[in-house]
Parts: structure tokens; C-alpha cells; sequence
């Protein structure tokens, strides 16, 4: 979508939001957005594809406006009222009508880009420190309810099932095998896991794309988390199952990765003794389910050599779990029980 010029984004930034500044375009799927600096504080402008819906988006700016409430210390976008008070509004672009909002831009490196920068062996702190944010964004968002929650969602990992028909289009037998087993195996107990784990209100894609880390040197630690457009209702252990999922890629000993993220989250809002028994089978879901979704999309767009781009350390690591103890991870916090 290309309808507003930077000119435009402004003015409209100007009269609704009375911010004026230096204005630049930021890259984006679907969406417009734009940064405005203003002296030393940014804004995002957010123009968002007709094809998203009102009660969706308001799901995002009810969610960060209750983090923002609840979890004060946790980074994420602060949702900026316009001059009428209205968190949302629909204004008139390029003859058609858009949803537009204002939200605090949040400075910092993605956790892609900051990792490497941190020596394997220091990268400890950094690890509990993403564990930390993503217990505090649990504990924030207990208890919020929306109605858009309970959207259909292909991210969630209760409709796994609905995608295992693509099991078979995956090329690698023996990848497709691993597939099938996990994918199978996770669909089969999800009856079970209805009935017994908790369900919540999830961000549901603090992926390393969306955890913004700050700092220098040693002291990187992630300080917020971004894009609340996946938001859904599910498990509650999804959460930390997905952020374990790809910091996990970074690593040459990816359990102890997973071991400090589990340490920093538990330290802020402890788990069902159930749920951590079943963190292992959740991770390997999600990468089941990243490789199910990336084979739609190539089936679906064979020219588009950017559906697999991340699909080579989500392979990997699927089959380095496969091997492992599904208690490994969670072995040291079992020992004291956290029902």
C-alpha cells in the first residue's frame, strides 16, 4: 500500500495529533508508517491497509495501553491520543477511508540484530533479560479480555491442525517426517491440554524481529517488545514457547539458551508445573508450524524467494530438539513446584 506521501502523513500527524517534525517512511508488509522526530522523541504514524479491521487494531492499542498500566517498566509502543481523545481514528486517504494512530517510537536494536554483537559466552544476561520482558507481558495482560481475541488466527498454535494438510508438500522426507511426528503429536493432546492448561490473551510473536534490545557492550538487555498484530487467545505457555523458539537459533547450545529465558520468565510470573513439563513440546510445535506456514506460502508463491529466507535455522534447530530430552530445559525448575 502506497497512498500517503510523507508531506501528507505529516499534515495529517499535525491537525489530529498536533506533533510536527521531521517525517521519514519506514518499511512495512502491508501498512504505512511513518517516524516523525520531534527534537530528541519520535512518533510512528501508523496507516493501516483497508483490509485490517477496527475492533483488530483496537485489540492492539487496548492491549499496549494496558501494559503500559500494569507493566510501566516493560517497553512497549505507547498509544498516543489525538487531539479530540480518541486512541483511533478513520480519516480520509487517497479517496478511501483509513484507520490511523500514533504511537511512541520505541528506540533500540531488534534482538536479530543485537545478538551478535554479544560474545556466545556473555550472552547469559541478555537471555534471562528477554525471559524477564516476556513473564512481565504474561503478567501484564492476565486477566485483559477483547472480543477481537478470540479471532480465527493462522499463528495460533491451537489451529495447528488445520494447517498439517501441508505436511506433505514439504520436499525433505526426512524433515517432513519430523514434522508429522511433532505436528501429529502436539494436534493429538490438544483436546487434553484444553481441559487442563491455562488459557490467556497472548501477544503471541515476541519473535527476534519484535524484541527490542538497549544498551552497550555487556549490559545489551531486551527492554521491549513490538507489533501486537498477531494477538489471539490461546495458551497461555505460548508466549515464552515462541520467544525460546528463535533466540534459540542463535545459539550453538540452544537448551541452555532456553534454560536462561525460562529463569528470567518464571522470576517474573511462575508457571503451572504442567506447562513447563510440556514447554518442549511447544517449541517444537512452533517450528513445526513456522515450516508448515512457510510451505503454504511457497506452494502458494513459487516465485518468491523471501517465504523461506528464515526457513534455514528453523529446520535446524527442529532437528536438534527432535533429539533431546523433552525435560532438558525445564529439568531444573520441576525441582520446586511452581502450582
Amino acid at each position: 500500500m502506497d497512498l500517503l506521501t510523507p508531506d501528507a502523513a505529516l499534515e495529517l500527524a499535525k491537525r489530529h495529533w498536533q506533533i510536527h517534525g521531521e517525517i521519514s517512511p519506514l518499511p512495512s508488509y502491508a501498512d504505512q508508517n511513518f517516524r516523525i522526530r520531534v527534537d530528541n522523541v519520535c512518533y510512528v504514524l501508523k496507516v493501516a491497509h483497508p483490509s485490517w479491521s477496527r475492533p483488530d487494531i483496537e485489540l492492539e492499542n487496548h492491549a499496549m495501553m494496558a501494559l503500559a498500566e500494569r507493566e510501566p517498566s516493560l517497553g512497549v509502543p505507547r498509544v498516543q491520543l489525538s487531539r479530540e481523545g480518541e486512541h483511533l481514528l478513520a480519516l480520509p486517504v487517497a479517496g478511501q477511508s483509513c484507520l490511523v494512530r500514533v504511537l511512541s517510537y520505541v528506540p533500540g536494536k531488534t534482538y536479530a540484530e543485537a545478538v551478535g554483537t554479544v560474545p556466545p559466552m556473555e550472552r547469559g544476561a541478555l537471555h534471562e533479560s528477554l525471559g524477564r520482558a516476556v513473564g512481565c507481558l504474561t503478567r501484564g495482560l492476565r486477566d485483559f479480555h477483547h472480543p477481537a481475541a478470540n479471532r480465527q488466527h493462522d499463528w495460533n498454535l491451537m489451529h495447528l491442525p488445520s494447517l498439517m494438510s501441508e505436511a506433505r508438500h514439504i520436499d525433505d522426507v526426512a524433515l517432513r517426517g519430523l514434522v508429522e511426528t511433532w505436528a501429529g503429536t502436539f494436534c493429538a493432546a490438544l483436546p487434553q491440554w484444553r481441559a487442563e492448561l491455562p488459557v490467556t490473551v497472548l501477544h503471541n510473536d515476541a519473535n527476534d524481529l519484535n524484541v527490542i534490545v538497549a544498551g552497550d557492550g555487556d549490559a545489551k538487555r531486551v527492554s521491549a517488545v513490538i507489533d501486537f498484530g498477531d494477538m489471539c487467545t490461546s495458551f497461555r505457555l505460548a508466549d515464552l514457547a515462541i520467544a525460546c523458539t528463535y533466540a534459540m537459533q542463535h545459539e550453538t547450545d540452544p537448551v541452555a539458551c532456553a534454560q536462561r529465558i525460562v529463569g528470567g520468565y518464571v522470576a517474573q510470573y511462575p508457571l503451572l508445573r504442567a506447562e513447563l513439563q510440556q514447554l518442549h513440546a511447544f517449541i517444537l510445535a512452533r517450528l513445526c508450524h513456522s515450516i508448515l506456514m512457510a510451505t503454504r506460502s511457497h506452494r502458494e508463491q513459487p516465485d518468491n524467494p523471501f517465504v523461506l529466507v528464515s526457513q534455514q535455522g528453523v529446520r535446524q534447530l527442529l532437528r536438534q530438539l527432535a533429539g533431546v530430552d523433552r525435560d532438558a530445559i525445564v529439568r531444573p525448575f520441576l525441582e520446586s513446584s511452581h502450582d
